[in-house]
């Protein structure tokens, strides 16, 4: 049975259900109280109208439109329905969230962020008892860039079979984030137990999203698309509301705009149980829109045992690994000891070569000099303006095609001279032979 189907099924036994119960209950003010759903199918622009058994009032009318404007897109819906009718059946599934501080809940709390709200409405709405589980993995002031390089350790070690992923804000216009993004969905949509991948764009109070590139990767891979500045950007330029009532800051939603977002994500799923299509198998885009030069990452943190062939970490030098902790960093760093240039060794085989390191506006902050094959390839510096000590994935190298590695990691002299500090909590690479 296909999983629409299996859906269908299954709510229409929970109806039936309720309606037994209802009949218990007075019936004119069930009546009174009903609502009437028509849905309409245009493809991509499948919509759920409810139409309430009196006029919406024209701030009703408004609000509906912008929960409407909301849905981007329903994308391929064969392995979210796929996921949710195993919920349904009472089989565990796991929720995951991947992005940055919106995703964590900055401006709202752990409870009351809409990673948990529109958890809370999947797990109540599709979830048998406690069978729906939660995986929040925002960490705040990170872009893609770094989210690609630890899905792995912080989601997909879990197993999720619904991933939502939220990057609009924190990433930029340029290449690197474009080909991260790319190379993180496509990580995600390749795992073995095919998990279903939703997107969500989010926008500043200057209006920065990127929104319109990955937008065209959502249409590129055929996965459900959900958009805060669609929404609400009308209802502002109309004045029908302010950034105040979604916002505090620059970015973040405050506890209603936290509500408002997982609002727009229980209407697209409000708009799939209205929906009475039956959808084809999801079929993997061999090639990649933008490219896909990081996909599969490895990420070796500061207690790594040399397991992976792929990074062999050798001499330390004047480097040593001391307990550290920053984000969802909690293995410890590799810590210039601020005296000594003695480098801290690597053999890496791969196409690209990252190092997660604590950056700060600091003038204690050091820098660092990367050799690759005796040739210095990059100066990186965690003494950077925009910098408030978060982790920041530093990209030393990327090549097209795989290439085996000698690396040398060496202070510079002003560190050495200044007595800076370093704090490398990662090592990354990724083996990719060809790409776009």
């Amino acid at each position: 049975m296909k999983a629409s189907k299996k859906i269908a099924a299954i709510l229409a036994a929970a109806a039936m259900g309720a309606l037994f119960v209802s009949c218990s209950k007075n019936q004119n003010d069930s009546l009174n109280n009903s609502l009437a759903v028509e849905t309409t199918d245009q493809g991509d622009e499948t919509t759920a109208e409810t139409t309430a058994a009196v006029p919406l009032t024209p701030e009703e009318q408004a609000r509906k439109d912008m929960i409407d404007r909301s849905f981007v897109s329903m994308g391929n819906t064969h392995r979210i329905e796929d996921k949710l009718a195993k919920a349904m059946n009472g089989e565990k599934i796991t929720v995951a969230y991947i992005g940055g501080s919106i995703t964590e809940g900055i401006g709202g709390d752990a409870e009351n962020c809409y990673a948990k709200l529109s958890y809370n409405y999947i797990a109540e709405n599709y979830g048998k008892g406690d069978n729906v589980e939660y995986v929040n993995a925002g960490v705040s002031g990170t872009p893609s860039v770094l989210g690609n390089l630890r899905v792995q350790k912080d989601v997909l070690d879990y197993e999720p079979d619904i991933v939502f992923v939220e990057f609009a804000v924190n990433d930029g216009m340029e290449q690197i984030y474009k080909e991260s993004y790319e190379s993180l969905l496509r990580t995600i949509l390749q795992q073995e137990n095919e998990p279903a991948v939703m997107l969500l764009f989010t926008v500043t109070s200057t209006g920065h999203t990127c929104q319109p590139h990955m937008s065209e990767l959502g249409e590129y891979y055929e996965l459900p698309m959900i958009s805060v500045p669609d929404a609400i950007q009308p209802e502002i330029e109309a004045g029908r509301m302010t950034w105040a009532d979604y916002s505090d800051d620059e970015a973040h939603p405050n506890m209603e705009g936290h509500k408002l977002v997982a609002e727009f994500i229980s209407n697209w799923f409000e708009v799939l149980k209205a929906r009475d299509a039956v959808e084809p198998d999801y079929s993997m885009k061999p090639v990649p829109k933008f490219g896909n030069p990081y996909e599969n990452a490895f990420l070796a943190e500061a207690d790594y045992d040399n397991s992976n062939e792929n990074i062999q970490i050798g001499e330390t030098g004047s480097f040593a690994v001391e307990a550290r902790r920053i984000a969802d960093f909690k293995k410890g760093a590799w810590l210039y000891s601020k005296e000594g240039t003695d480098p801290l060794k690597m053999t890496v085989k791969g196409n690209s070569l990252f190092f997660i390191c604590k950056r700060n506006n600091s003038s204690t902050m050091g820098s660092f000099d990367v050799y690759i094959d005796g040739e210095k390839a990059a100066t990186i510096d965690t003494n950077q303006k925009d910098g408030w000590g978060e982790p920041y994935a530093f990209q030393a190298i990327k090549w097209q095609g795989i290439h085996d590695m000698e690396v040398e990691i060496v202070p510079t002299e002003e560190t050495v001279s200044e007595g800076k500090t370093i704090e490398i909590f990662a090592i990354a690479c990724s083996q990719n032979e060809s790409f776009m």
